[in-house]
């Protein structure tokens, strides 16, 4: 099954032989996580400046307006204008409701938030494996610390679009990322 295309809709399965190796595949998907999770929360932020910005000044538009009747113009300009106000003042009102609707800010802090506790794993990681591995097993309490860890953080990240998923995967096979030893030989599964 290893001379599937890696096109092929396939499923890879990660079976490391010892901790180090375990932990470096932790490693590897910590970094790919941070980096998601950041990307999702610049994607995040720039739509809601995108939205937000032009609801705020359209609004305040709206706003300048009530001092309208005060201000002496020529009758065709103010109609124009006293028209005009009601389908800004609409537009307004939608760009805010798709901010509110599309839970942009929220979801940027959500992946901020999970970008930052991958980092936080990340160290913890590098901490270990700069340390003597060969009495560590599966049952260590900093290992199982870090499955809880990661375990949790997968369970409350907020999902990354699909796209911004690829272009990371995509990203790691480009710079050459790659495991020494078994984890190269990662095995294909059917899904």
């Amino acid at each position: 099954m290893a001379n599937e295309s890696p096109d092929s809709d396939a499923k890879r399965i990660f079976k490391p032989d010892d901790i180090p190796e375990l932990l470096h595949g932790w490693l590897l998907h910590a970094h790919k996580g941070r980096e998601r999770h950041d990307r999702a929360a610049r994607k995040c932020n720039s739509h809601r400046l995108w939205v937000g910005v032009p609801a705020a000044v359209l609004s305040a538009i709206v706003g300048a307006t009530v001092t309208l009747e005060k201000v002496d113009i020529a009758a065709p300009v103010k109609d124009a204008i006293l028209i005009a106000i009601p389908i800004i003042a609409i537009l307004a009102a939608i760009l805010t409701s798709l901010t509110t609707f599309l839970g942009l800010p929220e979801r940027t802090e959500k992946h901020r938030s999970a970008g930052v506790r991958y980092k936080i794993v990340i160290r913890k990681l590098e901490c270990i494996l700069s340390a003597p591995l060969d009495k560590m097993s599966n049952k260590d309490p900093l290992v199982a610390g870090i499955k809880k860890q990661l375990d949790d953080l997968e369970e409350s990240a907020p999902v990354v679009p699909e796209r911004l998923y690829n272009w990371v995967e995509d990203e790691w096979k480009k710079r050459g990322v790659e495991f020494k030893g078994k984890a190269n030989e990662l095995y294909i599964l059917k899904r």
